[in-house]
């Protein structure tokens, strides 16, 4: 949606940087900046542009909720890309928001093609709940480097899932307290840093967030094992 009105534009653009400025003065809405600009009554979508924007409708809750939390919110075919609080808009993003539903079954492909660009940015996804209010994960990709076993420990499992762990020297035992598949040590560890879960069919994002609480109530690390790639996942709010 084009704005050509120079003093609405100039007005709806102070508010957060919303939009992208063009040449006369005018203002480009992407569809999320349009309904957020509506919500804030200042422009009035005609209900066929209501409609087509509410085909997004997942990205709209997300911005909504970025942009009432004060922050810069740019939008792209890839996800949403966000800007902290001090930082300057228009260099690098500091994340990358990717909305998912609480209730749908999890897909990683545009989590691992983002992190697969390697840029200097976070990767993030935003869960959706039932009351449109939105939990904030940041994800990384995991490496492990060699370790070894403890003095006097045994290595209990024998899962080819957890191999290269298991061949790199890290000590796997059940994480069946926990809620998740095994508890991850090396050799400096007291405690274990990690929770790995393994990623099944039919798991959905609800099921990640309450992985993701307990571990943080323990002071754990969640990692998921899915194609034979490690990410991490950590609670942020924005």
């Amino acid at each position: 949606m084009l704005i050509k009105d120079e003093r609405l534009a100039a007005q709806i653009y102070n508010k957060g940087k919303t939009g992208t400025p063009k040449e006369k003065g005018y203002l480009l809405l992407k569809p999320e900046e349009a309904v957020y600009s509506n919500y804030r009554k200042d422009i009035e979508l005609k209900e066929e542009h209501k409609k087509r924007f509410a085909e997004n409708n997942d990205r709209n809750i997300i911005y909504h909720d970025l942009k009432e939390r004060g922050l810069i919110v740019k939008t792209d075919n890839v996800g949403l890309r966000v800007y902290d609080r001090g930082t300057d808009a228009k260099g690098q993003a500091s994340a990358l928001v990717l909305p998912k539903e609480h209730n749908k079954v999890i897909d990683f492909s545009d989590i691992f093609s983002d992190l697969d660009r390697k840029l200097d940015r976070r990767t993030q996804i935003g869960i959706i709940d039932a009351e449109n209010d939105v939990v904030y994960y940041v994800i990384e990709s995991i490496r492990w480097p060699k370790t070894k076993l403890k003095d006097g420990a045994k290595q209990a499992i024998n899962d080819e899932s957890v191999k290269e762990l298991i061949d790199k020297g890290y000590q796997v035992n059940s994480g069946l307290k926990f809620g998740t598949h095994y508890r991850v040590y090396d050799y400096e560890s007291k405690h274990a840093p990690w929770l790995i879960h393994i990623v099944e069919k039919g798991i959905t994002w609800l099921d990640i967030t309450r992985m993701v609480r307990v571990g943080h109530g323990v002071n754990k690390k969640i990692v998921l094992l899915h194609n034979k790639r490690w990410v991490s996942f950590d609670w942020i709010k924005p």
